[in-house]
């Protein structure tokens, strides 16, 4: 494929996720701590971001297996939870397996080549991101998907039957603000160093 048609391709599609994007924002889809970074990454010509998360507490009902296509969510939170709020939403659930998760922060960068593609990878590295990897490879667009390391996944509820006792619930919450804490911190570190390294660089 030449280079003409390679850039050609490449900046179609970062015109269409730039435009996903601005939609999203519009219309309240965007986790808002990560607005303003995402914002930022569309002045950078050679890099841009087709999904994101800036890292949750969740409540998933599902099956025992986790299975995505039988999973719902019951409630999401992108900040810091209490107790209250926690018990409140696992008393409302009663059929199914109800799983408490915490995920971490992930991105998809895109970009046109393998060069620009590896140089995101070695920064990521360079922060302390070990599970940064390139996870499609095309020709005009190169995706890299970028993700810190904090995980809880545990049940915690079957049909109407709460399994873990409000004391454990009550630890298991102050670990999971802690892990949370860790990853909002981590995010902001990568977000400051991310624009201060590929702002200034350019493809030529």
């Amino acid at each position: 494929m030449g280079t003409n048609i390679i850039d050609s391709r490449f900046s179609m599609l970062k015109k269409h996720h730039t435009k996903t994007l601005q939609d999203a924002v519009s219309k309240d889809l965007v986790d808002s701590p990560l607005i303003p970074f995402l914002l930022k990454v569309l002045d950078i010509p050679d890099i841009y971001t087709s999904s994101s998360c800036s890292g949750r507490l969740l409540l998933l009902g599902g099956d025992e297996e986790e299975n995505k296509k039988v999973s719902g969510f019951i409630n999401r939170y992108h900040r810091l939870v209490n107790f209250d709020e926690i018990k409140r939403d696992i008393s409302n659930f009663n059929k199914g397996y109800l799983w408490l998760k915490v995920e971490p922060f992930i991105f998809h960068f895109a970009t046109k080549n393998y060069k620009k593609a590896k140089e995101i990878l070695d920064f990521c590295r360079e922060q302390g991101l070990k599970k940064a990897g390139i996870i499609s490879a095309k020709e005009g667009r190169f995706t890299c998907e970028v993700t810190h390391t904090v995980f809880i996944s545990t049940l915690v509820k079957i049909n109407k039957d709460q399994i873990i006792s409000d004391d454990y619930l009550k630890i298991l919450v102050d670990i999971a603000n802690k892990k949370l804490e860790t990853n909002f911190k981590k995010l902001e570190d990568f977000e400051n160093a991310f624009l201060k390294k590929f702002k200034k660089n350019k493809l030529k």
